[in-house]
């Protein structure tokens, strides 16, 4: 038996008020002589010498009561009628072939035994056969907890199959109210080719580890996977055009400082012209017509007379300027544009594997809730508690009734 509340017992020692009180309430007044007190003789004289437990019933059903309140706080738990299945395991398996591929025999087996396999996914579909699974790639991680909260009982142990990929620290933690053991796998197929620009002259521009890096011809170490042909080619053609001179200023600065740290050629045009395909356009002018391969960043009224939710469409709450932009103040704005460029252009490096600790530290043992498995037995306390309460008052009043009429 547990108990939700133990520190509640300090009230046990309060057993101690109905003890004092009654031994309180047996005290006599002060005998007074009186004429001829000497020729009378208290027969109980000789036997009320020391303590006398009168009442002994009362005062019984009085400790009882206050050991009884005690306990009904400390929120009692019973645990000895819980009946769990210690050998009851549960399977979860994200959809990968090669996934299911590696760990088919320990499947398979568990199938065999009867044992409940579960593919994650959105409706959490139980797997009879192996030969039944969808294998195509999907969200499966974003339904994990979702499956977990649904398959989780008291007794019940998780084996869980998943995929050790980056894609796990991009969601928050997974909680388990169960004991857990982690199966897990690299897909090497996953680690895709980078996307690179082609600056001309053997050079090219890739994301490595992070960061924006020059890769020259004949360079042998560190050189990421590239893919086989360039995401761009050549200068970037860009549009700077801002009515107020200083932000056009700015803007301009930002890109030339974003050109010469990574060597990256940049052909400025300041105002729109109809017959050049520009690859990034940076204004506070409405614009009208979004082209879905244009990087477009607003500002000002540019940005709030446009409603959309393009991808490739950035509005600014603040002008590019550095009175108004925290960001421009820092320096912080060719960095930026940099960010967004890798974005729109998915320079993004796909992420490889976490390291164990790292995987492991991403599923927390969580401890369920006590639960009273006797869920009735409150109830009974509390009506044992209210029979004493009555049995009390019974026994005081008669002892009452019974002193008034000697």
């Amino acid at each position: 038996m547990n108990f939700l509340q133990p520190f509640m017992f300090w009230g046990a020692l309060t057993i101690a008020i109905p003890i004092f009180i009654h031994f309180w309430h047996q005290k006599r007044g002060k005998e007074l002589d009186w004429a001829a007190m000497q020729w009378l003789i208290d027969k109980s004289q000789q036997q009320s010498r020391g303590l006398r437990l009168d009442d002994l019933p009362l005062l019984i059903v009085r400790c009882l009561l206050v050991l009884l309140l005690t306990f009904l706080v400390s929120q009692p738990v019973l645990k000895w009628l819980e009946k769990t299945d210690q050998s009851s395991r549960v399977h979860l398996v994200e959809p990968s072939a090669y996934l299911i591929d590696n760990y088919r025999f320990e499947l398979e087996t568990a199938i065999k035994k009867g044992e409940k396999v579960f593919l994650i996914n959105g409706n959490g579909d139980e797997i009879k056969t192996l030969s039944s699974i969808s294998v195509q790639r999907n969200s499966g991680a974003l339904h994990l907890q979702e499956l977990i909260n649904k398959v989780s009982k008291s007794g019940v142990t998780l084996d869980l199959y998943l995929l050790n990929d980056q894609k796990w620290m991009d969601l928050p933690k997974i909680y388990i109210p169960n004991t857990y053991t982690l199966h897990t796998a690299i897909d090497s197929s996953q680690h895709y080719p980078h996307n690179y620009f082609d600056l001309g002259g053997g050079k090219k521009l890739a994301l490595n580890k992070g960061k924006l890096v020059i890769l020259e011809a004949g360079q042998s170490q560190n050189i990421p996977r590239l893919a086989s042909n360039p995401i761009h080619t050549g200068a970037l053609n860009v549009l700077v055009d801002y009515q107020n001179q200083a932000e056009q200023q700015t803007v301009e600065a930002a890109l030339g400082a974003l050109s010469a740290v990574y060597m990256l050629p940049i052909d400025i045009d300041k105002k729109s012209d109809k017959d050049n395909r520009y690859d990034l356009v940076l204004t506070d002018q409405k614009v009208d017509q979004i082209k879905p391969d244009v990087l477009y960043v607003l500002s000002g009224m540019g940005g709030e007379a446009l409603e959309t939710g393009n991808a490739n469409v950035v509005q600014m709450q603040d002008s590019l300027r550095i009175q108004t932009s925290e960001m421009v103040h820092s320096g912080q704005l060719p960095e930026y544009l940099g960010d967004l460029l890798i974005r729109h252009f998915n320079l993004n490096e796909k992420r490889g594997a976490l390291s164990q600790k790292q995987f492991n530290s991403l599923f927390v043992r969580a401890n369920p809730p006590e639960e009273n498995v006797d869920g009735n037995i409150r109830k009974w306390l509390l009506m044992l508690f209210i029979g004493l309460v009555m049995l009390e008052r019974w026994m005081a009043i008669k002892k009452t009734i019974q002193k008034s009429y000697v």
